[in-house]
């Protein structure tokens, strides 16, 4: 069951991280050992409209702004990342620690580095340092909507389920229309919080921004409908609860309940 979250850190675009950021502001990001409250996630969940004729209005997805930025990077600094990532894919982690760490003293703005410092330090079962590398990481560049859902998953690692929830939060506060975002939510709220109804909404939001494509994700919202039977869309009134019932009776590999 665990294994729900951790599958979803390989939807990171690790091609994207090398983005920069002109934002100095400080971010107040919730931290291991902090007694938060949950923050409200629904107002996050997307929503279809209707014209005047009742026509359905097609949904047009907010941009996500770390892609949004351009600027172009140090060729040496890429040619260094790319043989961090190809260490990494080989578990030469030293090699890959070396390699990062060489970049972000030559390009100290540049956060994707950081994150992939962070990963290493997830591989070592070092959370509390792998937390502080990603936080490390937004502090470089706000808009790193990536090193939010990985230091998410560090502080559900060490059990910080509340504070990890703020986390997620604020990665869809920075893009409402992100995702694994929404997956990633849908999955602590399910899985840790016990919060079946709203795991059910994020689980929805999830596969509408997907265009109902995930197989498991399709057997997960499954697993919570059974549990709420809540049969109503969160997306709109029905075309979207159609289309999961119809992604259910499809029994698609993978998506048995």
């Amino acid at each position: 069951m665990v294994m729900r979250f951790d599958n979803t850190l390989k939807t990171i675009a690790l091609v994207s991280l090398f983005t920069l950021s002109a934002c100095s502001q400080k971010m107040q990001l919730p931290e291991a050992g902090q007694k938060v409250a949950l923050q409200p996630s629904a107002q996050f969940v997307p929503t279809q409209k209707y014209n005047e004729e009742s026509k359905l209005v097609p949904y047009e997805t907010v941009e996500n702004p770390y892609l949004a930025e351009k600027t172009k990077i140090n060729k040496g600094s890429v040619l260094l990342f790319i043989e961090a990532k190809k260490a990494m894919r080989a578990e030469d982690f030293k090699t890959a620690e070396q390699k990062l760490s060489v970049i972000t003293k030559k390009d100290p703005e540049l956060s994707g580095p950081w994150v992939l410092l962070g990963h290493l330090e997830v591989e070592r079962e070092n959370f509390k340092k792998a937390e502080e590398l990603y936080q490390k990481a937004i502090r470089v560049n706000p808009d790193n909507v990536n090193a939010y859902i990985a230091l998410a998953k560090a502080q559900r690692l060490m059990g910080e389920f509340h504070v990890a929830q703020n986390t997620l939060v604020l990665a869809l506060k920075l893009w409402p229309d992100f995702p694994e975002a929404h997956l990633n939510i849908a999955i602590l709220y399910d899985l840790y919080l016990n919060q079946a109804e709203k795991a059910q909404m994020h689980y929805e939001a999830y596969l509408f921004l997907d265009d109902y494509k995930d197989p498991q994700a399709i057997a997960w919202y499954k697993e919570v409908l059974e549990r709420t039977q809540n049969f109503k869309s969160y997306v709109d009134s029905q075309a979207g609860f159609d289309k999961i019932k119809q992604a259910m009776a499809n029994n698609l590999p993978g998506a048995q309940g």
